[in-house]
């Protein structure tokens, strides 16, 4: 069993809201103005516990597991041979770092899940391409994917503002090319060789933290079925070796922390929250955190990775350190994060407590929109007040728990480049 085959269950993370598809659930809704500030705050915190649910995708994925190696082990070989087909070209494979791990780990898959809703690139390879701006040569990797029997996945897109798939003036569904290009000077024009179904590729800037690649997923042609349904393969495209080794640190040391502080049940836009509210601080913090590991670590780790792996000559090796000014203020602010956590929930139980707010939780209910009977009963809302009471202790309780391992992550960083005096 595949586990694109698995109901694509949907949760809310910190960032963004999911529509789940729980009929029974009692969803809590904060959509209000604060007294203190006209700033309106808004968030939604889960409808019901997802344990049940993470268990079952981790059973599916172990029941797919071999059946995802298999077919990882022939994306490789084919991936391989196109690889050496356009050595010319700059491509290459790292046949070492390719082997350790052709298919996403269990923890990551799920964690994906919890914080995206879906986790597509469970079967991944990466290669090293210099001249990403080549289309030219790309075209020609394609081709020789093209030849091993693979093609670039379709997909389609939902239309934000109908929730309907795009279509064209005909009324037929659009189809889009999985590609992602995050690379500067490439736009749909550039593309115009490649055809227009690739026209349509997600193109963007480089990250922040100036990474850039080419995130392609591709599909066997000869599979049966839909080939919107069919199992994908992702390949990563990087300029070389040392881009692989800054990726692979900057994960660790920057990315890890920042990822577990997103997976805090806070809104972690500070304009969504008053002036000097615990949201505020913790949201700012937040932000402080990230700008410094990128500015200090992740930034430099990607030029000089990139300067090496086009062997660009006289160029200068910036210092991936952290000053013993900037270490403590970035503990300080997630001390001050730990800190704002319970005043924080004591803020959204006083918001959400209200007999007002219960009665429109219990109003957006899927069970109380079919129900014939409208009246809402003081049992119901003392049994609701309960259940929002208890989900804020546990989540107040898990981002507690989640704080202190940021700490923990925040020391390691600090001692791998913190300024040894």
């Amino acid at each position: 069993m595949l586990i694109s085959a698995i109901p694509q269950f949907r949760y809310y993370s910190n960032n963004s809201v999911k529509k789940q598809n729980q009929a029974n659930s009692t969803p809590i809704n904060i959509s209000h103005k604060l007294s203190q500030d006209t700033v309106t705050f808004s968030g939604k915190l889960p409808d019901y516990e997802n344990s049940f649910f993470m268990e079952a995708l981790g059973r599916g994925y172990d029941s797919a597991e071999s059946g995802l190696i298999a077919k990882a082990k022939e994306f490789h070989k084919s991936l391989k041979k196109a690889a050496e087909k356009v050595k010319a070209f700059g491509f290459s494979y790292d046949e070492a770092y390719n082997s350790k791990c052709p298919i996403k780990k269990k923890a990551s898959v799920l964690d994906k899940y919890e914080r995206q809703g879906a986790a597509l690139d469970l079967i991944r390879g990466t290669i090293y391409w210099q001249d990403q701006q080549d289309i030219t040569a790309f075209k020609k990797f394609l081709d020789a994917m093209k030849e091993e029997g693979w093609e670039i996945a379709p997909f389609r897109k939902i239309d934000e503002s109908t929730k309907e798939f795009v279509r064209n003036k005909k009324g037929n569904i659009i189809k889009y090319p999985d590609l992602e290009i995050r690379q500067e000077g490439i736009t749909q024009e550039s593309l115009a060789p490649l055809g227009e179904f690739i026209q349509r590729a997600d193109i963007s800037k480089p990250r922040a933290s100036t990474y850039s690649d080419w995130q392609i997923r591709f599909i066997k042609s000869n599979d049966k079925g839909k080939k919107e349904d069919r199992q994908s393969c992702e390949v990563i495209i990087l300029y070389g070796p040392h881009y692989k080794d800054a990726k692979e640190i900057e994960h660790k040391y920057v990315y890890e922390p920042v990822r577990k502080l997103k997976k805090l049940h806070v809104d972690m836009n500070p304009d969504h929250h008053p002036k000097g509210s615990a949201g505020r601080t913790i949201s700012e913090h937040f932000r402080e955190i990230e700008k410094r590991l990128i500015q200090f670590l992740s930034q430099p780790l990607f030029t000089n990775a990139y300067n090496a792996d086009l062997r660009i000559k006289d160029a200068e090796k910036l210092p991936v350190e952290i000053s013993d000014a900037y270490a403590n203020l970035i503990i300080n602010y997630a001390k001050g994060i730990k800190k704002s956590i319970p005043p924080y929930y004591k803020q959204i139980g006083k918001e959400l407590l209200t007999e007002e707010k219960i009665k429109e939780s219990i109003k957006a209910t899927p069970s109380y929109k079919f129900r014939s009977n409208k009246t809402i009963s003081p049992q119901e809302i003392k049994d609701t007040k309960r259940e929002i009471r208890e989900k804020l202790l546990f989540w107040e309780e898990q981002d507690s728990d989640r704080i202190k391992d940021v700490l923990t992550d925040l020391r390691e960083t600090i001692n791998k480049f913190g300024i040894k005096n």
